[in-house]
């Protein structure tokens, strides 16, 4: 009596980009759940938090507000500046404790520990420029609107700022890892940049020679450009882009460098 076996049917081999795309797709999905699953509200909490904060601001500067901000509305002017700094300040901070937080996929060996900071920082662009777009269309219904005549511009400080924020994230992952209380500074700085980067302030109003010192913050340009965009009424001052964008390179070249040299060693401790 002859055994029939099955048809032989070759293994499928998937690509490097499938599997990292398949990688991607499960830590986003974790993220969101993380983030958001245990609340009613869900995916709202995101705006809520930041149309928060910008209310807070409103009340608090309503007094001095038209005096310090010509050319441009002053919830315009901190939508513009507040909601792309809470964005880079957010994946910096979360990518802190990416590697503990992921430890279990992590065990995987087609999830490295870049895609953990690819997914948690594309989550937080995903979340903060609609979170801006929200706002945007809630201005123009109390007749404050933005101008979208260099909606390139805008983009481009956008694009920009997020692959800034990238850099800083994988910075921050090895800092985190291998940093023991050194990362519980990492608040206090993002604290420091928070004022010295204009984002509740005009640049302009600033007298020298802080105003030459300010210029050094390289996140001034991008958001100052933006907001520029955004009115062109605004008044730009010494604003160079090529600036922020020699850091963002030199950040991200310095990030990917400290990545390499610690792979191995966060491989090792899965």
């Amino acid at each position: 009596m002859s055994v029939q076996l099955p048809p032989y049917r070759p293994i499928k081999h998937r690509s490097g980009l499938k599997v990292m795309g398949a990688a991607f797709h499960a830590l986003l999905m974790r993220e969101l759940q993380t983030r958001f699953g245990g609340y009613r509200l869900g995916y709202l909490w995101a705006p809520l938090e930041v149309l928060f904060q910008v209310l807070v601001m409103l009340i608090i500067f309503s007094a001095i507000r038209e005096r310090l901000v010509p050319g441009m509305d002053f919830s315009l002017f901190l939508v513009a500046g507040l909601v792309p700094f809470r964005m880079f300040q957010k994946i910096g901070t979360r990518a802190l404790g990416a590697v503990e937080a992921n430890q279990g996929l992590l065990m995987y060996r087609a999830i490295k520990h870049i895609d953990v900071i690819i997914a948690r920082s594309f989550l937080e662009l995903v979340i903060y420029f609609f979170t801006s777009i929200l706002l945007l269309l809630g201005l123009a219904f109390f007749d404050i609107y933005a101008s979208l005549d260099s909606l390139h511009v805008i983009l481009f400080c956008w694009v920009t700022f997020f692959l800034f924020s990238f850099g800083v994230a994988l910075i921050m992952m090895v800092v985190g890892y291998y940093g023991g209380e050194i990362s519980k500074v990492m608040t206090l700085i993002f604290t420091i940049l928070f004022f010295t980067s204009g984002i509740i302030y005009p640049i302009h109003i600033v007298p020298e020679p802080f105003f030459s010192y300010l210029l050094y913050n390289p996140f001034i340009h991008n958001i100052e450009l933006m907001r520029h965009a955004f009115a062109p009424n605004y008044p730009m001052y010494h604003i160079d882009m090529g600036y922020f964008l020699k850091w963002m390179f030199g950040v991200n070249f310095i990030g990917l460098l400290l990545y390499k040299y610690a792979e191995r060693g966060m491989i090792r401790s899965r």
